[in-house]
């Protein structure tokens, strides 16, 4: 059972990466405008004097020193122009102030870093990493027209590249449930990476498990770890995208019908943003699931068809040619 304290150790860990980012982004501030640094020994400077004035009790000297400071950080702020909010302290969380905890309880950083804890056992995330619309390759593609007038499956790829590009930068405001559907290899689950790895740069929560893990830790939270439907099912309304991946591998029955559309149809009604990704098609979902799940599947899900050969099997070719 993932605990407090395992929560507290990822959300320590998001802050720290934050952080970093951060200081990385001051650096390069910095570096474009040296005027910065000088003004900061200047501060530092006048900030030695008022320390030695106050402990003096030289208090006809402390309000000039402070006006001086006062303006010096003006300046700097009109320097940095755009980009000032990098010359304060900033929190990864700015509700909690990366306490993790609110007056009224658990502030919602922390409940994300319980969710993904939830769920994580199969962790998808960790290959995110290295899959990004940055090594999205599309000479994995055919060029050829799919048909007379039609598209290639290389455009094809090209566009939903480049619409979920959009879809991570307007990320707030995209109102669309997204199903990504096509054969093996095609580039689903790649592309699913590429979302949360630009997603999680922008500090969004994601939980990211396979439809046969999401029902076995369900399963598993209710029977052994003998926790309500509500502690089960309240993590995954907390984050900010549900990415469901490999729909139609996990065993079917009545049971994992019922708790992937109690865990769907939770999010459509909170309105909160999910990704399903499957190898089976929209009319094939229909015959499968029964049409309580299947109708929120097919009825409220933008369709994205994938397209092209198993890019697996293409990457074994060229390694043997």
């Amino acid at each position: 059972m993932k605990t407090y304290n395992e929560a507290y150790a990822l959300l320590q860990e998001k802050q720290q990466a934050y952080q970093f980012k951060q200081r990385q982004k001051k650096a390069i501030l910095y570096n474009q405008i040296p005027e910065l640094s000088e003004l900061d020994n200047e501060i530092n400077r006048l900030g030695v004097a008022l320390t030695r004035a106050t402990i003096a009790k030289e208090v006809n000297k402390t309000a000039p020193i402070r006006q001086q400071m006062s303006a010096l950080e003006d300046r700097k702020k009109t320097l940095a122009g755009a980009k000032a909010a990098l010359l304060d302290h900033s929190y990864y969380c700015s509700l909690c102030r990366d306490s993790g905890i609110l007056p009224e309880g658990i502030c919602a950083c922390l409940n994300q870093c319980l969710a993904e804890l939830s769920f994580s056992s199969y962790d998808l995330k960790t290959r995110a990493q290295r899959e990004t619309f940055e090594s999205f390759n599309p000479d994995y593609y055919s060029q050829q027209p799919i048909g007379s007038g039609s598209a290639s499956h290389r455009s094809n790829a090209l566009s939903i590249k480049q619409n979920m590009l959009k879809y991570c930068q307007n990320f707030e405001n995209i109102e669309d449930q997204l199903l990504f559907t096509g054969p093996p290899g095609v580039g689903k689950t790649f592309m699913s990476n590429c979302i949360v790895n630009k997603l999680t740069e922008k500090g969004y929560g994601i939980v990211y498990v396979t439809a046969a893990h999401l029902v076995a830790s369900i399963q598993d939270q209710l029977f052994r770890e003998k926790k309500t439907s509500t502690e089960i099912y309240e993590p995954l309304l907390l984050c900010d995208l549900l990415i469901i991946d490999d729909l139609g591998a996990e065993f079917s029955s009545e049971y994992s019908q019922k708790q992937l559309y109690e865990v769907i149809d939770s999010r459509l009604n909170a309105e909160k943003k999910m990704i399903i990704s499957s190898n089976l098609s929209v009319l094939k979902i229909k015959e499968l699931y029964d049409e309580r799940l299947s109708s929120r599947i097919c009825g409220h899900f933008k369709t994205i068809p994938f397209l092209g050969e198993d890019i697996r099997i293409l990457k074994a070719r060229r390694g043997r040619s």
